[in-house]
């Protein structure tokens, strides 16, 4: 089973002839298209867009049928370095959310045609290092400082994606489509890039996962986290966000100890602050 979600038609169009997927009929506001287990869903623009089209789609499955599902976002994204080539294509393994400066860590794909890798920047507004353009958020090259890749969805997928499908089943990747000109793609020009790519990508996104059937963080590592924080005042918000440390660990260290904190923090945690600083240190221990 496998899900693909894009932003716009163009995008999507090349998979939805080659799949040759038809529209389904539901009572949700985003299109989506279907053929056999396989589906490709059109979110409209922008981070929130995105994370409502996956609840959508998210909530017209069952939950077996959600931790089988090979789940992925492909667009297209800006870049800020001129030394990439349009059409060039990345998976991405860090989003930044630019408005609320979070990160988030999809799964690398492990094996795929494709193996560049870089950092995505989620954006609320289309940019542009022209400083003449009104239809666009200008900004510096210093603002740019570090910046790879920038859309408008990522973050807002990724964060939704994750709240309903297994960590490891989430994958994004990006196609070069401008260089931040402040000029907007034509749908022609898009869908033409995306089918070339297309062709390496569309068995990669069909093939079943390899799937062992065992969640071996809900069944060795969470309950080892359970007893370590019993005594901490963690929100629910907290213990998602350090469950999804723990899987990003995981698929990298998979026969590694799990690092906590020295047990001896715990009795200096006197407010909200030592807190929040004692958890975000655990987390980057966790990201290393």
């Amino acid at each position: 089973m496998s899900a693909l979600f894009f932003a716009v038609l163009s995008e999507a169009k090349p998979w939805i002839t080659k799949l040759q997927a038809k529209p389904i009929s539901h009572l949700g506001k985003f299109r989506i298209f279907q053929k056999e287990d396989h589906y490709i869903i059109i979110s409209g623009t922008g981070k929130l867009s995105a994370a409502l089209a996956v609840s959508e789609f998210a909530h017209i499955l069952p939950k077996p049928d959600r931790i089988q599902m090979k789940i992925w976002n492909l667009g297209i994204a800006g870049s800020n370095n001129n030394e990439l080539s349009l059409g060039d294509f990345f998976w991405i393994h860090k989003i930044t959310d630019a408005a609320t400066k979070r990160d988030f860590y999809p799964d690398r794909i492990e094996k795929s045609k494709f193996t560049k890798e870089t950092t995505l920047t989620t954006f609320d507004r289309p940019i542009t290092k022209n400083e003449n353009s009104d239809r666009f958020l200008f900004l510096s090259q210093e603002e740019l400082k570090g910046i790879q890749l920038i859309d408008m969805e990522g973050s807002g997928f990724f964060e939704a994606a994750s709240l309903y499908f297994p960590l490891e089943n989430i994958s994004l990747g990006k196609l070069v489509s401008d260089h931040l000109e402040g000029t907007f793609c034509k749908a022609e020009t898009v869908e033409s890039m995306m089918a070339e790519k297309m062709e390496g990508l569309f068995d990669e996104w069909t093939s079943p996962l390899p799937w062992t059937g065992i969640d071996s963080i809900e069944t060795f590592d969470w309950p080892l986290v359970e007893t370590f924080i019993q005594n901490l005042r963690l929100t629910e918000t907290m213990k998602h966000d350090l469950k999804k440390s723990i899987r990003f660990f995981r698929l990298r260290n998979p026969n590694t100890s799990l690092p906590f904190p020295e047990e001896s923090l715990k009795i200096h945690l006197k407010s909200k602050s030592d807190l929040k600083e004692f958890f975000e240190q655990w987390r980057e221990s966790l990201h290393v």
